[in-house]
């Protein structure tokens, strides 16, 4: 290995362990204000008399009263803007609340007495009680959530807070393809489709890793070129940039694909890289909600009916939605003249990923009817459009969840059928490829000594 080499390496392993410092850093949220620089809970009283045992039955009946009323240090103090509870806490991900909910008021969940309203300016969902004038303010009495035990307050039939009746489940691993997703598999859809899919993936590897397959391999029981067995020591640092090459040449822009078939290239590539998109987005937002909630940002990426999020969501979609057309209306063309090194194509997934995607777009315009066309779901413009369609329909809140329950088990299906169908080469041609990069780097680095 050349000296080059070498510093290049060196310098890439310092990166990666500087990366990890950073990341396991735990995240620092809006300082509390030290009550010693105002007032104590002692003197509060003196003139909030009504607070005393208010606050001392309360979840926060330890904690000083400046700690979250800032405002209250300056002397004047008797117009107060409401407590921002995520001066301590950190907002709620999609594994907790099943949601980013975006538009809901903390107090809306947390608060003792009342009932959720929608806000008429803002279309957000807050806590709908009333505040009395020397009475013991509730906002002290707040509540810890656990479980599924609140919910009910704002996703009961015919509600008008623009939530669904059901009670559905965190978006899981499953959706994170498509959506701002978690790492969870507790609904039945997830947990029996990847069953299913790890089955096949288990036959799958046994076949692939049995020795050589391809495409005409598999059908007629020859062996194919590329060895699939690992050989140990095959993969060295010297020779991990041509890796690097080969992988962002061959599976990320699809070189080979291109080279062999320009139309197939685009058809892959109006499917692969809005998921590549899509995926990426999540996953950022995910590690984002995590490491910086509170960040303007992450906020963006979180809300459904933000412009920027909005606008590209719904035109990947439709990128998906033409390449999946686009397959079919190829696969049907009987002058095709398939590729020897390339699965044959085939109608059947496509036509399932294009009705998920149709599904998606249907669960979109019923979101955004069900909370009434809050600013910015315009950017949404196939879904907005959709959701013009359902406008002054009764049912709505019930419908939701029948929707969103079909777009999830078509999502699982499609799964599911990956190992069983062509489309398994999705997984296998990336390693395929990785191999055969393996390969060509050796044959190079024999070829320089």
């Amino acid at each position: 290995m050349d000296v080059n080499r070498y510093m290049d390496m060196k310098r890439f392993v310092v990166q990666i362990v500087i990366f990890a410092i950073l990341i396991g850093c735990p995240p620092v949220f809006a300082a509390q204000v030290d009550a010693g620089d105002g007032y104590t809970n002692a003197q509060c009283t003196e003139c909030h008399e009504e607070m005393v045992d208010d606050h001392a039955l309360s979840v926060h009946k330890s904690i000083e009263c400046l700690s979250c009323h800032t405002q209250a240090v300056e002397e004047e103090h008797e117009v107060l803007v409401p407590v921002d509870c995520r001066q301590c806490h950190a907002p709620h991900d999609e594994k907790v609340i099943h949601d980013a909910h975006s538009r809901v008021a903390c107090n809306a969940c947390h608060m003792k007495g009342g009932v959720p309203v929608v806000d008429p300016e803002s279309k957000s969902v807050i806590w709908g009680g009333e505040f009395r004038l020397g009475s013991a303010l509730l906002p002290h009495q707040v509540v810890r959530t656990g479980g599924e035990a609140r919910c009910g307050n704002c996703h009961f039939q015919g509600n008008t807070l623009g939530a669904a009746s059901m009670i559905l489940p965190a978006k899981s691993i499953l959706c994170m393809p498509c959506h701002v997703a978690t790492f969870s598999v507790g609904d039945k859809t997830t947990l029996v489709s990847l069953f299913i899919f790890l089955v096949g993936m288990v036959g799958l590897g046994a076949v692939w890793f049995s020795g050589s397959i391809d495409k005409v391999a598999h059908r007629s029981g020859e062996k194919s070129e590329v060895k699939t067995r690992s050989t140990p020591g095959a993969l060295f640092p010297d020779k991990f940039f041509r890796l690097l090459n080969a992988l962002i040449a061959d599976v990320l822009f699809l070189q080979r694909l291109f080279r062999l078939s320009p139309a197939r290239w685009i058809i892959h590539a109006l499917i692969f890289f809005p998921f590549l998109f899509r995926f990426t987005f999540g996953l950022t937002a995910l590690v984002l909600s995590i490491f910086l909630p509170d960040w303007s940002v992450t906020v963006a990426m979180l809300d459904k009916n933000h412009a920027m999020r909005a606008f590209l969501f719904d035109f990947t979609g439709l990128m998906i939605l033409a390449g999946t057309a686009a397959a079919i209306v190829r696969c049907r063309n009987e002058q095709i003249v398939n590729i020897a090194s390339l699965p044959e194509p085939g109608r059947g997934m496509p036509a399932l990923l294009g009705l998920i995607v149709v599904v998606g777009f249907i669960l979109e315009g019923l979101r955004i009817a069900l909370t009434g066309w809050p600013g910015g779901a315009g950017w949404a413009f196939f879904g907005y459009g959709v959701s013009l369609l359902l406008k002054g329909m009764s049912g709505l809140t019930e419908t939701y969840g029948y929707v969103w329950y079909a777009h999830a088990i078509l999502v699982g299906a499609f799964m599911a059928l990956i190992p069983f169908t062509r489309m398994a080469h999705i997984i296998t041609a990336p390693i395929a490829l990785i191999i055969n990069a393996r390969s060509e780097t050796k044959e190079c680095a024999k070829n320089e000594i």
